[in-house]
This record gives C-alpha cells, structure tokens and sequence, in this order.
C-alpha cells in the first residue's frame, strides 16, 4: 500500500471536519507536500513561498512567522518522550485510544499545574512583599513615636 499524495489528504480531512459538527477553517496552513490547489471547500490553502518583490518587511516577516508554526509536532514529540506514548502498555482494540487520552491529560495537567505554580508564587511574593512592607513602616512609626 502506497502513501497518498499530501495534497490528496486535505480534502478527505475537512469531510471529516463537516461530518464531525466542526466549522471549516477560513485559511488552512499546509507544508509545500500540498502543492496544487488553491481553495476546497471554500477554504483558502496556504502553502510557503518565496516572498514577492512588491512585500514590505512586515508582510515577509508575518508570512514567514505563520509557516514556521509547527505547534502540534514538539508536543507528540513531548508526548512520546515525556509521559509514555512511544510504546502502548494496554491491550484491545481501545487501548491505544486510552493510552493517547491519559498522554493528553497528563500533558494538560502538567501545563496546569505551572500556571498554578506561577500563580502562587506571585501572591506569595506579594503577601511577603506586603507584610515586610508594613514592618518597616511600624518600626518607622516606633521610632518617630519615641
């Protein structure tokens, strides 16, 4: 069995999209793999390119930002690495699908608890801040009163 083409891949992808409830996209991002058409199903296909003469510096460098997003990429790779989505541990047909959903909340969980984590640190640092502050300004007061 062959790979399709990667340009062969977009439409069969927003079917699933539609059939799955999920509104189209207005621009999809795609690698240069999807050369060939420019719009299905009304949606625009992006793929990267040499810049125009006619481009500012700001246009160049937006495009060139929105190309260079591969968010989804370093996280499988996290996944993989970091909370053991490399090798399946359950058995059965759904088991692949449980250990992706427990990689997942794992990863979620983590980036929870670091914004949980910042949170905390900075009220703590301004509750010490506040309660220093106010120390010196009581033994200020003592001084001044004597």
């Amino acid at each position: 069995m062959q790979t399709p083409y990667d340009g062969h891949t977009i439409e069969p992808l927003l079917e699933q999209m539609e059939t799955g409830g999920q509104q189209l996209p207005k621009e999809l991002v795609y690698d240069r793999g999807g050369k060939g058409k420019t719009e299905i199903r009304g949606v625009k296909i992006s793929i990267p390119g040499k810049p125009r003469k006619t481009d500012t510096a700001y246009q160049k460098h937006t495009k060139r930002k929105k190309f260079r997003t591969r968010a989804i990429e370093p996280i499988i790779g996290h996944l993989k690495s970091n909370f053991r989505l490399a090798q399946n541990y359950l058995l059965g047909e759904t088991g692949p699908q449980i250990n992706a959903l427990l990689a997942a909340t794992a990863w979620n969980m983590k980036k929870t608890m670091e914004i949980l984590k910042e949170k905390i640190f900075f009220y703590f640092s301004n509750l010490i801040r506040l309660l220093f502050n106010r120390n010196i300004l009581n033994e200020k007061l003592k001084m001044v009163a004597c």
